[in-house]
């Protein structure tokens, strides 16, 4: 599940969430070039919660899910 390009102001609170359904249940990851920001063991979703975002926040984030039978992921801005 993923909703896209979403413009944000400087000191905005923002909120990312990346979700999977699998079975067996996946690993759900939210990374930002080699660096996971947030992770979900075995779990359909994981959330980054940014209290005031600074420019420096902007570009591209990967949202990944994996189990043994593969994996799937989405870059979204």
């Amino acid at each position: 599940v993923l909703n896209g390009t979403l413009w944000v102001l400087a000191g905005d609170q923002v909120r990312l969430t990346c979700s999977a359904r699998s079975h067996p249940a996946p690993i759900v990851t939210l990374s930002r070039g080699r660096r996971v920001l947030a992770a979900a063991l075995y779990e359909r979703q994981v959330s980054l919660e940014l209290p005031a975002a600074a420019p420096e926040d902007g570009g591209e984030y990967l949202c990944r899910a994996e189990n043994q039978h593969g994996h799937s992921s989405l870059a979204f801005n």
